[in-house]
């Protein structure tokens, strides 16, 4: 972009110098244009249809506010129909293409209307919808016949146990033999036969289950069996005996020693009563108990009725069959998954095993033809424009590659890919890009970037805020970027997101300085925003840090986005002149680092401060950019001293403990930023009331008081809280002599600096001898607002007043007051900074001594 005049405060010679090293440090460090910022946009144990919530409309009513505050990605939930039901979160997914459409009700996430509605709201606010994808796994298929499976089975012998190969988690199976009809199989005694398949010493000792019923008789809910050893009947020993099994109850064994005989025979008697002579089946499951999988297996079955080993009768069953979906699409069988009769498996390892529910194979041709056509649909059906690959650790680079060939191939590019391996291994992490590179064309390289959450810079992170004594400047080396080398355009970074949920993994203390880090250095990847650090969630410990975050991600847009080089000032081994005005090193809780090359050629300083107790200290800088006596004001509003100015190569950072600061070239900081004033009548006295949302070198405020035509006169001071970035709230009396000639006040307050400058605040208005007579609820004001608003109310006498704001469905939303109120004239403020657009009802409930009486009116939000 060209420029005709050059900025004010720059001269040509710094101007040349800055470009000297832009081209310098390109070597090293990529331009990294964030201007992107995504949203996890739910959580774990987000209200699912089941609580009769709808979370799709839940976002849907945020679409203003989160394309406010910057956001351009929302991630979605995994939101086709799962096999656990509408209390689901997705990732047990069933009918690939039902999104609660097809006579089931809504998923979890809601129906295909409301998801519809969601797009259609995302995309009127240049929200881009992120699918989670889930291409390594399904689940709640119809039971089918599976012979790969009993061919595998058939074959784990001792050699394949110790060349790696793992048992089937054989409580993904059932076996079954045929009863009654035509199949010979009646009443009477029937011994099963169990032992480890290989024989191999490492099973010794693993538990294992046993449970069998017909489709006549099911569970009995008695309490469980256990097996009695010796058990091992005549294939041990002529003498030995075997131990009775009941239908409809477990039988808890252990893999015996393969030294010995290995058997448990397990005797069951079958009456007539038990199944139905015309046609029935016997069923065997196996569980694993507290073990892992053992290779355990029915290897003979003796009929006594038919005085005969009936072992080949036995069929072995997994739950693959997705042939008969509401759908009736995205159709699949036992063929699709591992093992299979196509490819070969070990079921080992990362790739093979299967980790969740039924492993799709990836290698099958119809399975890739399957998943590519439903990411299609997802595209130009529903309306996604971003994928968030599930579980990518545990299918074949291949795979990704080949689905982003697809994609471009049909002229899909996604803004946004992005693939979850969970490992905080750099190596292991940097290779899955590489990998899934060294799969795509050339010209899907060009259209499409795939990504990877950061696992590891989070984790140094989430030590930084979390672990005493440790050194925060590990997080300059954590990141995939600086530790290994990856492109910031490859990598999404993070916080805390859905499968940090047990105790400890979350970011438990201060995560808005982990935060302010993500979103301000733009070298190290696109910042990913948890929905509960973000929001305020209830069970969340550390919520509600919007105005936090949208204070950075503002600050990065504006100064920081597009900056190409950066230098982390307070590294290890650094060296800059550093030091501590306490005489106590605090380097190893301080983060400070330099960026430039920003497109307006401003450079930012960022301070981080993770110690429990207040940072000052003196730090050199990059001066090739940032010249003696430049001054650098915080655009945070956090920093004790506000504004840095470069001295002998340095600057003086001063910050509170666990704080951070954005410090930015040649901008005056932050001001205060006053959000509301107004003021209220009770008991002949006015109540004045104020709020800031953030503070810098605040010193306090004049109140002022003038009458009609009259000259104003301070009646009071406040202090202020000097610096601060969260909302402070204030309040004054006054005690006015009301008359017949004043018979009303007007109010100002005088915004008074450290330096001595000031601002002046609006006027309000208070009337002194108001004399109500009746109950009233005035309009609004102002209305339309955004977000701040007043209710005024006036009472003929004291009572009790209840004051609450609804939604167009009936639901109230916020509770304003629920108290007793003298009489007189009343105001409150609302403040709908976290609800949507639209329209919302003020219902107002009055009780006095002498009546009852209720209004309500009608209020916009406009945003």
């Amino acid at each position: 972009m060209a420029r005709n005049k050059l900025l004010p405060g720059y001269s040509y010679k710094k101007i040349l110098k800055a470009i000297f090293f832009i081209i310098l440090f390109s070597s090293f460090a990529s331009p990294i244009f964030s201007q992107d910022f995504m949203m996890q946009g739910w959580y774990w144990d987000y209200p699912k249809a089941t609580d009769s919530f709808n979370w799709a409309d839940n976002l849907s009513g945020k679409a203003a506010d989160l394309k406010a505050s910057g956001f351009t990605y929302i991630w979605l939930p995994p939101f086709c129909r799962a096999s656990s039901g509408n209390n689901s979160n997705g990732y047990d997914p069933k009918d690939l293409y039902d999104l609660g459409e097809y006579g089931k009700g809504a998923t979890g996430f809601g129906t295909r209307t409301d998801i519809n509605e969601l797009i259609t709201a995302f995309n009127s606010q240049g929200l881009k919808a992120v699918a989670d994808v889930v291409y390594n796994h399904r689940d709640g298929g119809v039971a089918e016949d599976n012979f790969a499976l009993k061919t595998y089975i058939a074959n784990y012998d001792w050699t394949r146990a110790n060349t790696g190969y793992s048992p089937y988690p054989y409580d993904r199976m059932r076996c079954y033999i045929l009863l009654g009809g035509a199949s010979g199989n009646g009443a009477g005694d029937y011994y099963f036969k169990i032992s480890s398949a290989s024989g191999h010493t490492k099973f010794k000792d693993y538990q294992y289950s046993i449970y069998i019923q017909t489709k006549t008789i099911g569970w009995k809910g008695l309490s469980d069996l256990t097996e009695s050893e010796p058990n091992g009947g005549g294939d041990c020993d002529p003498d030995q005996v075997n131990n009775n099994i009941e239908l409809g109850r477990n039988m808890n064994s252990t893999i015996d020693d393969p030294a010995g005989c290995r058997t448990d025979e397990y005797k069951l008697t079958l009456s007539a009563s038990d199944f139905n002579s015309a046609g029935d089946t016997l069923f065997i499951y196996f569980g694993k108990r507290s073990s892992d999988y053992s290779d355990a297996r029915v290897y003979g079955i003796w009929s006594g009725p038919l005085s005969l080993n009936i072992i080949d009768e036995l069929k072995y069953q997994t739950y693959t069959d997705f042939t008969h979906m509401p759908s009736d699409q995205g159709e699949m069988t036992f063929a699709n998954f591992k093992p299979n009769e196509t490819n070969s498996t070990k079921l080992d390892g990362d790739w093979d095993w299967p980790w969740f529910f039924y492993d799709y194979d990836q290698n099958v041709t119809d399975t890739k033809d399957k998943l590519f056509a439903w990411t299609n649909w997802l595209w130009s059906n529903v309306g996604i424009r971003g994928l968030r690959m599930d579980a990518v650790k545990h299918f074949p680079y291949q795979f990704v590659g080949d689905i982003l060939d697809y994609l471009h191939d049909n002229t899909i590019d996604p803004g946004l890919v992005v693939g979850e391996f969970y490992d905080a291994n750099t190596s292991a992490l940097k290779s899955w890009i590489d990998n899934v590179y060294a799969n795509m064309d050339a010209d899907t390289k060009a259209a499409i970037t795939p990504r990877i959450f950061d696992f590891s810079l989070r984790s140094a992170l989430e030590q930084a805020c979390d672990t005493y004594g440790y050194d925060v400047r590990n997080v300059f080396n954590a990141s995939l970027v600086d530790a290994a080398g990856v492109s910031g355009y490859n990598v999404v970074t993070f916080i805390n997101n859905h499968d940090f949920r047990d105790a400890g993994q979350m970011v438990d203390n201060n995560p808005i300085l982990a935060y302010a880090y993500i979103l301000t250095n733009n070298q190290v990847g696109l910042p990913c925003v948890f929905y509960p650090d973000y929001f305020n969630v209830s069970g969340f410990t550390n919520t509600n840090l919007k105005s936090q975050i949208d204070a950075l991600i503002s600050v990065h847009k504006q100064y920081i986005a597009g900056a190409t080089s950066r230098e982390y000032l307070s590294r290890f081994s650094t060296n800059r002149y550093i030091y501590f005005n306490d005489l106590t090193d605090h380097s190893s809780t301080t983060l400070i680092y330099q960026l430039w090359g920003t497109p307006s050629g401003k450079d930012v300083i960022v301070a981080i401060n993770f110690a429990g107790v207040a940072l000052d200290c003196w730090i050199g800088v990059n001066t090739a950019t940032i010249s003696e006596g430049t001054t650098l004001g915080d655009k945070i509003g956090n920093a004790t001293l506000s504004t840095l100015t470069v001295s002998g190569g340095r600057v003086n950072v001063k910050l509170p403990a666990r704080s951070y600061a954005v410090f930015v070239e040649g901008e005056a900081p932050l001001p205060v930023e006053l959000i509301s004033f107004n003021g209220k009548l009770e008991n002949e006295k006015v109540i004045l009331n104020w709020q800031t949302a953030t503070e810098v070198n605040n010193y306090g405020f004049n109140v002022e008081r003038r009458t009609k035509s009259k000259e104003w006169s301070t009646i009071g001071f406040v202090n202020g809280y000097g610096n601060s970035n969260s909302p402070k709230s204030y309040s004054f009396i006054d005690n006015p002599e009301a008359s017949p000639k004043y018979d009303q006040f007007v109010y100002r307050l005088k915004q008074i600096d450290t330096d001595g400058s000031f601002t002046y605040s609006n006027e309000i208005i208070i009337k002194i001898n108001d004399k109500p007579g009746e109950f009233l609820l005035c309009q609004n004001y102002p209305n339309p607002f955004n977000p701040l608003t007043n209710i005024e109310f006036t009472l003929p006498e004291a009572g009790l007043v209840k004051i609450g704001v609804f939604n167009v469905l009936g639901e109230q939303i916020e509770l304003l007051k629920n108290n007793t109120e003298e009489k007189g004239k009343h105001i409150i403020e609302w403040n709908a900074q976290n609800y949507s657009s639209g329209i919302y009802f003020c219902k107002i409930e009055y009780t006095s001594p002498s009546s009852s009486k209720m209004k309500i009116l009608k209020m916009l939000l406009s945003k």
